[in-house]
């Protein structure tokens, strides 16, 4: 077709609203919901202009972008409403647009005026890979839409150079990070820097990521370990017009962190308040924080249970103005508190806690968190209080950890192991050692050496934090897993293991030369200094479930699963054994008479 035929199809498509929308869901893999839908505009199946980079070329071409974008909102905000769809509304817009003076301003709150659409709904999704020609009028034109009460979202971040700029002078609400860092990115340590920079200057701006792209599992699992919760890509969800409004089971993000091993609960922070009743007169609360200025918060409570939480600054915001004391005086606490307010009991442990206020997204640093002990009122604590004992915490067990992998090292292994004997808890330590690292180390240098090592940590948080408890690293090519489990599951610790070395056995070859993989292993010499030939690095596994009644301390669990481990490395090449003992084998006293 023609230039001028080309546009007088797009003006008809236009003229006769036959653009039509897909919906493709983000989402939280963490909470397992959908939180919006990204619409992609299409034109008529089988239309010379249906798919969109036709469509916005042609309009570029017929100088007809601004009417192509507001029909595209149109047709977007219209099937949006008619299904009845709940959450986000993720809207792509061209930067230049923005800045074209023929655009009419505004239109986009009409929109969704008229069609019954409430702003705070909708995300302005600019993206990166339009070269924006006058940032200037383009930072002007988003801080209008965020006045009008719409959210901002750099879409495509990374494609270009301006998505940085943009997002460290306006804050957007959401950035997506571009397919091109998503692909593969369980098989790139680059991407994965560049994802998690993008993670750390995020939290700092309180910015929401989205990681975009996402077609295969092992995507998402690396992203997972990452920290990454908001989702899109046809692994979730293709788009299309009948939206997707569940998450699959399987994609929910059972990714757990190693814990740090805090033994420290929320009870050690909790300070004790004094609380109203929520059929008390809201004069009352007003009173209350009249005569203590230093009161922010009063808990409400009926029957002991807390049902909410006033707080001083919400309280005094109504109470002010001409007929503020007047309207809100007689009125019961009930109903003019918050309610559900953030609730844990008093046994929770720090990082759970931490982990819980990190996932909630009203939280803010100088709120506080109300405790309760067998669901009544127990006290309070501030979540500054709580941030400031974990990073003390943090500090203590970093001066501990491994310089390398920055795994937990000896200090926080043993007291892990220490409070689980003295709780009479049952659990199972798997030691993990490589077979012919020095020699390995030898040929390859340290340097190599140390990626070996840091591969194998990744390896063993990747594969077996979601069944354990804590990964640590005594030092060296010497690992520790410790895993909490109920009785009769020991054999799922050692599939669990046994699944780490055959995945070890695969993929421990991209750490050697293509003459040396031939060969089945390197020459090197041997510790008494004779030229020997060593088998490719293997990895030996011991496993011992101590009992706790016949262990005293962290030193007999130790031996305990040192034994194992040498038993497994006697096997030669990978091996996991499981040790039945579950107590060291104690050294005999012999007396003698004189």
């Amino acid at each position: 077709m023609s230039t001028s035929d080309n546009r007088r199809a797009l003006i008809s498509l236009i003229d006769n609203q036959q653009l039509y929308p897909l919906f493709q869901p983000v989402v939280d893999t963490t909470r397992g919901c959908v939180i919006g839908h990204e619409s992609l505009i299409r034109g008529p199946k089988g239309h010379v202009l249906e798919f969109p980079d036709k469509l916005f070329a042609v309009a570029h071409e017929s100088d007809l972008l601004s009417e192509l974008e507001l029909a595209c909102r149109y047709a977007a905000i219209k099937e949006f409403q008619r299904r009845d769809m709940t959450g986000k509304l993720f809207l792509n817009v061209n930067p230049n647009v923005l800045k074209d003076d023929s655009h009419p301003h505004g239109s986009t709150l009409r929109l969704s005026q008229q069609l019954g659409l409430d702003p705070h709904q909708i995300v302005i999704e600019i993206s990166e890979r339009y070269p924006i020609e006058d940032t200037e009028n383009l930072k002007e034109a988003i801080i209008h839409y965020r006045q009008l009460g719409f959210m901002i979202a750099i879409d495509d971040l990374g494609a270009g150079y301006s998505g940085l700029k943009l997002w460290s002078e306006l804050h957007p609400d959401y950035v997506k990070i571009d397919r091109y860092f998503i692909q593969d990115i369980h098989e790139s340590s680059v991407k994965r820097e560049f994802v998690q920079s993008i993670l750390s200057l995020a939290k700092n701006i309180r910015t929401k990521v989205i990681a975009e792209g996402i077609e295969t599992s092992d995507e998402l699992e690396q992203l997972h370990a990452l920290g990454i919760k908001h989702c899109q890509g046809y692994l979730l969800g293709r788009p299309e017009k009948l939206p997707v409004d569940k998450v699959q089971p399987s994609l929910l993000n059972t990714y757990k962190p190693v814990k740090a091993g805090y033994n420290e609960t929320i009870a050690s922070v909790v300070n004790s308040l004094e609380i109203i009743a929520d059929d008390e007169p809201a004069l009352e609360a007003l009173n209350r924080f009249t005569k203590n200025a230093a009161l922010s918060l009063l808990p409400v409570t009926r029957h002991e249970q807390v049902v909410g939480v006033i707080r001083r600054e919400k309280l005094l915001e109504r109470f002010s103005g001409s007929y503020g004391h007047a309207l809100n005086a007689n009125k019961l606490v009930a109903h003019i508190m918050e309610k559900e307010p953030i609730a844990v009991d008093w046994q929770a442990s720090l990082e759970d806690v931490s982990q819980l206020i990190t996932e909630h997204e009203e939280a803010d640093v100088y709120q506080h968190i109300i405790v309760t002990r067998n669901s009544r009122y127990y006290g309070v604590a501030s979540i500054k209080s709580l941030l400031r004992k974990i990073t003390e915490l943090k500090i203590n067990d970093a001066r501990h950890a491994n310089p390398l992998t920055q795994l937990p090292g000896n200090v926080a292994i043993n007291r892990v192991i220490n409070e689980k004997l003295r709780n009479q808890s049952r659990f199972s330590v798997a030691y993990f050692d490589l077979n012919h690292f020095k020699p390995y180390n030898d040929i390859y240098g340290y340097e190599q050496g140390d990626q070996v090592i840091k591969w194998v940590a990744q390896l063993l948080q990747k594969s077996l934090t979601g069944c354990s408890n804590f990964v640590g690293h005594i030092g060296g090519d010497d690992f520790v897993v410790i895993f909490e489990h109920s009785a009769g599951n020991s054999e799922i610790v050692e599939k669990s293991c046994q699944k780490v070395v055959e995945l070890f056995d695969r993929d421990v070859i991209q750490f050697y030369q293509e003459e040396h993989i031939e060969l089945g292993g390197i020459k090197a010499v041997n510790r008494e200094g004779h030229p020997t030939f060593f088998s490719l690095l293997s990895i030996a596994v011991g496993i011992v479930s101590p009992d706790a009644r016949l262990c005293d301390s962290h030193h007999d669990v130790a031996l305990l699963a040192t034994e194992a481990k040498k038993e497994a490395k006697r096997f030669g090449g990978s091996h996991c054994y499981q040790c039945h003992r579950q107590a060291p084998r104690r050294l005999k006293l012999v007396s003698s008479r004189s």
